[in-house]
């Protein structure tokens, strides 16, 4: 019998959010303004594209994030203001060495060739992490958001005793 479930989580807005576009008006206002006093002629067309770049900027910090498991195939992919689609990864859980919840200070000290954040906050509170091996992207650890159904469709793919070490009995 085929397995597929997913799952589709929007990443709350942080103060690295809120902390861009601010920003981001600032320079802006300050490039008009600096239009106005040098550049009369083509100061209406830079503010239009200053008005444009700050709402494109805000717009792609409308981030999803959609988990999808296909009989023990993990995938992530980063969905940007609903109109623009990044596959992240996609990993066999077979390959999966390590999952749990997530805690920052326990796997600070690890190696990772690549780290990729697909979770709900931009400090992974309450979130799950994996670590496997990637063909493409070497040691890789990912920390995701998942439900209990996402959780319960990966489990009977890993190891024994991975799933044992995350879950308890197995």
């Amino acid at each position: 019998m085929d397995v597929f479930i997913e799952q589709l989580i929007k990443k709350k807005s942080g103060p690295r959010d809120y902390l861009l576009i601010a920003g981001a008006v600032l320079i802006g206002a300050l490039v008009v303004l600096l239009s106005i006093l040098f550049l009369l002629p083509v100061a209406i067309f830079v503010l239009a594209a200053v008005c444009y770049g700050i709402y494109a900027l805000t717009i792609s910090r409308n981030l999803e994030f959609e988990y999808s498991v296909t009989n023990g195939d993990i995938t992530i992919d980063k969905i940007i203001a609903k109109r623009k689609r990044k596959r992240m990864i996609s990993v066999d859980a077979h390959a999966v060495e390590e999952i749990g919840k997530y805690d920052p200070q326990k796997l600070c000290s690890k190696d990772f060739d690549a780290r990729i954040f697909s979770s709900e906050t931009d400090n992974g509170t309450g979130a799950w992490y994996f670590c496997a091996r990637h063909s493409e992207k070497g040691n890789v650890l990912v920390v995701f958001s998942p439900n209990e159904k996402i959780l319960n469709s990966i489990r009977p793919f890993l190891q024994r005793q991975v799933a044992k070490n995350a879950f308890g009995r197995y």
